[in-house]
């Protein structure tokens, strides 16, 4: 019964799931041995934060947002808030990495395919808040 439970609530949940993962995967590209900042599309990246300070807080914003839908069967009140304030964080993230991405396809001179994919995962994430807000009751619609 339990194992059902967990199975529909990740279905429900599927695009947040995606969310979170991604950051989690992109933190650890960023993580792993290597200079991928030192490419020109990442020269924007390299100026904020610098690639270690981005690949650690995407993958502790992943890794958060992952451990909330993980539990948010037993304490769901809980990790409901914990999962709307990652998913809240995760909707700036993935701004300032679309953005990123933009400003150094401008410098670059060339349009990178991560500039669209990551505004798409943008509007994605919004989505996801708005959802996890209905859950919690949220609405606006009187």
């Amino acid at each position: 019964m339990i194992l059902v439970h967990i199975r529909k609530k990740a279905r429900q949940r599927a695009a947040e799931w995606f969310c979170a993962l991604n950051l989690v995967l992109f933190g650890l590209t960023l993580l792993s041995p290597g200079s991928t900042f030192d490419l020109k599309p990442y020269a924007a990246f390299q100026a904020v934060f610098g690639e270690v300070a981005t690949g650690g807080l995407t993958l502790l914003v992943g890794l958060v947002w992952s451990a909330g839908l993980v539990v948010n069967g037993v304490r769901q009140q809980l990790t409901s808030t914990m999962r709307a304030t990652c998913c809240f964080s995760g909707v700036i993230v993935y701004a300032l990495i679309t953005l990123a991405y933009a400003f150094g396809s401008m410098k670059a001179g060339i349009l990178v395919p991560n500039v669209g994919g990551n505004a798409a995962i943008t509007v994605l994430a919004l989505f996801c808040l708005y959802w996890i807000g209905e859950e919690k009751g949220c609405r606006t619609d009187g």
